[in-house]
């Protein structure tokens, strides 16, 4: 997913909403490509695989800047992290007044 600066918050957040170990979005160091490709395949193999935080490569920002605007940064979460968290949403902070204003529908 390509997310602006807030949308990439509110995902961090829940990405860490159910798991104590509260260490389960990275920003791994590698080219654009292989964080959201290979480096989200290679999560799968950890017992409780984490959400990546890519296009940290300027150079790679700089290329697609132009297609992707100025902001959108990828957010990559394996299936597993990703129905937690989808299970999480009705229970969470994007259902509270906070959320709604700083997206703008209050």
């Amino acid at each position: 997913m390509f997310l602006d600066p807030d949308q990439l918050s509110a995902l961090f957040i829940l990405a860490n909403y159910a798991n104590p170990q509260q260490e389960n979005v990275c920003a791994p160091w590698a080219a654009a490509c292989q964080v959201i490709g290979i480096f989200g395949y290679h999560e799968l193999r950890r017992e409780h695989p984490r959400a990546l935080i890519g296009l940290t490569d300027i150079s790679a920002r700089n290329t697609v800047r132009a297609s992707l605007g100025k902001n959108p940064m990828p957010f990559t979460a394996p299936r597993p992290l990703y129905l937690e968290m989808e299970q999480n949403v009705d229970s969470s902070f994007l259902r509270r007044e906070t959320w709604r204003e700083l997206r703008g529908n209050a």
